[in-house]
């Protein structure tokens, strides 16, 4: 399996098995913390070959530096593919969540896992921003 679109979002979602993405992120700035990030969105396009037909474990979760979850979800996919398709077909899932809580600044992981195995991993940037002063 091949992992051929990842990222972090404001939203994503999967139609007729069409993967939409909508403002894609690596940063997210915060007057302060813990952050409660009011949608967040993570999505994936995983390719899969003829040979690896059947049923996957699926795993994606945002975790902070020290491996703490954020956000992680798990699940099992039974990829067939379609009659008369060629030799690699696909699938696409959204992760989205509401109220994600970011407990401090620094550096967040998002680690796609398919049998177990980790197949991308994004970061996923948190930093502090004052507001300008009124003067």
């Amino acid at each position: 399996m091949k992992i051929a679109i990842a990222g972090v979002a404001d939203h994503a979602w999967v139609e007729g098995g069409c993967l939409s993405i909508c403002r894609t992120i690596d940063t997210i700035y915060a007057q302060k913390f813990p952050h409660v990030h009011p949608r967040l969105s993570i999505a994936v396009r995983v390719l899969v070959d003829r040979s690896e037909a059947g049923k996957h474990k699926i795993k994606i979760m945002l975790a902070d530096a020290d491996g703490k979850k954020v956000m992680t979800s798990e699940g099992e996919v039974n990829v067939q593919p379609a009659p008369g398709s060629g030799r690699v077909s696909s699938f696409a899932l959204a992760l989205n969540g509401q109220g994600v809580r970011f407990p401090a600044p620094g550096e967040y992981s998002v680690d796609f896992v398919i049998d177990g195995k980790l197949e991308a991993n994004l970061p996923l940037y948190l930093r502090h921003r004052e507001l300008p002063k009124n003067k």
